[in-house]
């Protein structure tokens, strides 16, 4: 049994029905428990050593990460532990560039709410194999991104493909990121749904 922390946070943002969406769409998944946090600091202090994985799906913009809450983080994931974040995780303790070199990207900017294509990045992918391409009503986010990320789908930008889900290895930890969450109903998208069950599976060596 995988022993899970949802570090969840939002009303409007994320909605309140997103994390509620999410929170049954991990729940299906068989080998798994989870608890509950608000923030990562709150996480840090309940103790990350007895979880395999963290959700992240919360916007704290402008708190900081103290360098032990940073430190903790990141000692949890070069032990082995795996990081399944979602939507605007990566716009959160913006002050604490440490933070976004273990996530893999930094938070930029992002477009209006439109659909957006979002399709395969590769066609031999072991994680997400199989997943066709799929509209969501979203935000699209940019990111500042670190350069050993593995794409896996991708949607279009003033002509230049962005990065929409991707992985990352961290010492013996695993990270996996998906963009959409700023609408509630992006969570109940099939693919996406697919997307965040197998990427809970990956980040936590199932």
């Amino acid at each position: 049994m995988k022993k899970v922390l949802l570090v969840l946070a939002g009303w409007v943002h994320p909605p309140y029905r997103g994390r509620v969406w999410l929170k049954e769409t991990l729940g299906a998944l068989g080998g798994f428990s989870f608890d509950e946090a608000s923030s990562l600091p709150e996480a840090v202090t309940r103790g990350l050593s007895g979880y395999d994985a963290l959700v992240l799906y919360y916007h704290y913009p402008k708190v900081a990460l103290a360098d032990a809450e940073l430190d903790a983080f990141g000692s949890f994931v070069r032990d082995g532990g795996g990081v399944l974040a979602v939507h605007s995780a990566t716009a959160s303790y913006k002050p604490t560039l440490g933070y976004f070199g273990i996530l893999g990207g930094r938070f930029i900017g992002h477009g209006p709410v439109q659909p957006i294509d979002v399709r395969p990045a590769r066609v031999d992918d072991s994680i997400f194999a199989g997943i066709p391409s799929f509209t969501v009503h979203d935000e699209l986010y940019l990111h500042a991104l670190e350069p050993d990320i593995e794409v896996h789908f991708e949607a279009d930008h003033e002509g230049k493909a962005v990065p929409v889900v991707w992985t990352r290895n961290a010492g013996k930890g695993r990270i996996c990121y998906l963009c959409p969450g700023h609408r509630a109903e992006s969570i109940k998208n099939g693919s996406v749904q697919e997307i965040l069950r197998r990427g809970m599976v990956w980040v936590s060596n199932l």
